[in-house]
């Protein structure tokens, strides 16, 4: 996943975009929302695909369930 960097749209499976990276630990995408100072980890295992954007295996209903 070396590819992720910081500031990529984070994009789920449905298509809605949801929050975009702050930093790429081993396990997990450290992002933050557009009007959420908070921080939400997402695990590495849930990226489908990188191409200038993140792209997620999980809906969005899905992701906020892991959050």
């Amino acid at each position: 996943m070396n590819e992720i960097a910081q500031d990529m749209p984070i994009f789920c499976a449905d298509g809605v975009q949801h929050g975009a990276v702050v930093e790429v630990d081993r396990e997990y995408i450290r992002m933050r929302l557009p009007d959420d100072n908070r921080d939400h980890f997402v695990p590495l295992s849930a990226v489908a695909r990188v191409d200038g954007a993140v792209h997620l295996n999980l809906s969005h209903h899905d992701l906020l369930a892991t959050l």
